[in-house]
């Protein structure tokens, strides 16, 4: 069964969306994700899977962003040394 969002709300929430655009980006930008080419896959055991989990709702982040954040980190860090 489908769902329907009162109008109301759904404008209310369409303007305080591009309110929030306005804010974030300077004039005449919009924001985009960096063209990411390459999918690595990593086998983690449930625990380990689970632990990220964790940490990344802590910290309100996908679970995907934590681990690539950490990716880069660590990269930044090889290339500082």
């Amino acid at each position: 069964m489908a769902k329907t969002i009162d109008p109301a709300l759904a404008k209310k929430l369409r303007e305080e969306s591009e309110q929030t655009k306005a804010d974030t980006y300077p004039a005449g930008t919009t924001g985009r994700r960096p063209n990411r080419q390459k999918v690595y896959s990593v086998r983690l055991s449930a625990e380990e899977e689970a632990e990220v989990q964790r940490v990344a709702a802590a910290r309100h982040l996908p679970a995907s962003t934590l681990v690539r954040s950490w990716i880069l980190e660590r990269l930044d860090r090889e290339r500082s040394a």
